[in-house]
């Protein structure tokens, strides 16, 4: 079975032998063939070879480059990669209808919306409670979904949308860690640095699955581009956004981390590397791996409907 391969180690070195990649982490060497390999993540300071580089190029391994903070800084895309052309240019068509970039947005925000109703009833559930007002706050947000007839309209929705989210995490929040509200970057204190963490893994992970759909990954319909910024990969991860942030606090609330496990300096508060291992594999089994496939079946079903909807 194909895995992500993370590295984290400061001064690891990887390098090619063969259709093998040679790990040096210190006094230690391993070896991973090229065939159980999916994609390769390299956090701070890791070295790669050039050779190494062709190997995984030619395999359409995608390798991406992350800063310790889990900030994606730059992506090494395959040689060859799946496209398109006919979606492609369905795709722009889209993009320049502003009916249509609003229609897709109130998709994209309803099914959002769904997924943050099971987070906020596996909150109360979990708890022996039950999620008190919650269909009149939702049926009001449908309404303002319905009605609105502009993506700037839809962005102060979304911003509801995630503050209710925010202010129920908060108000189950168990860890000894305090969170007043989301701050992206840097993140004030160790819950944003978690939740900055694993937003930028996912927004990675959609890199390759956007791209094996043969659509655009720059060309979004919600989020503006902005220099790298891949916007597409960023409209699909917002409709699995809440069960990310739940899953962050899920592992501080059953007690994963405490506060020696993170360091901080001017730039915000990252995990430590032990910890960070500890986190790439509780991600791996829970969001990647996850029996149910919560996080990526909901992703390839929007991308499905919107393969239809820029065609029709």
């Amino acid at each position: 079975m194909k895995g992500f391969l993370f590295i984290t180690t400061p001064g690891t070195s990887i390098s090619r032998k063969g259709n093998v990649l040679i790990i040096d982490i210190k006094e230690e060497r391993k070896r991973i063939p090229i065939g159980i390999i999916k994609h390769v993540f390299l956090f701070g300071n890791v070295n790669i070879t050039i050779p190494a580089i062709r190997l995984l190029s030619s395999r359409g391994k995608f390798i991406f480059l992350l800063n310790r903070y889990g900030r994606l800084v730059s992506i090494v895309c395959p040689e060859f990669f799946g496209s398109d052309n006919n979606l492609r240019v369905e795709q722009y068509k889209a993009f320049t209808d502003g009916e249509t970039k609003t229609r897709i947005t109130k998709e994209l925000l309803k099914r959002k919306l769904e997924v943050l109703e099971v987070v906020v009833n596996n909150l109360y559930a979990s708890r022996g409670l039950r999620a008190e007002n919650f269909e009149d706050w939702k049926d009001k947000i449908l309404i303002s979904l319905n009605s609105a007839d502009s993506n700037q309209s839809l962005l102060g929705i979304d911003g509801n949308i995630s503050k209710f989210l925010y202010d129920k995490l908060s108000k189950f929040n168990e860890s000894p860690f305090s969170f007043e509200k989301r701050d992206y970057y840097p993140p004030p204190d160790p819950v944003n640095a978690l939740l900055s963490l694993s937003f930028s893994i996912f927004y990675s992970l959609m890199h390759p699955v956007v791209l094996a759909f043969g659509f655009d990954p720059y060309l979004g319909f919600f989020h503006v581009k902005r220099g790298k910024h891949a916007a597409l990969c960023s409209d699909v991860m917002e409709i699995v956004r809440p069960r990310l942030a739940e899953f962050v606090f899920n592992t501080l609330n059953d007690g994963f981390f405490s506060e020696e496990d993170f360091s901080t300096d001017k730039s915000g508060f990252y995990l430590k590397n032990k910890a960070l291992k500890t986190f790439l594999k509780l991600y791996t089994d829970v969001v990647i791996h996850g029996k149910e496939n919560l996080f990526i079946d909901s992703v390839l079903d929007f991308l499905s409907w919107l393969k239809k909807e820029v065609k029709r």
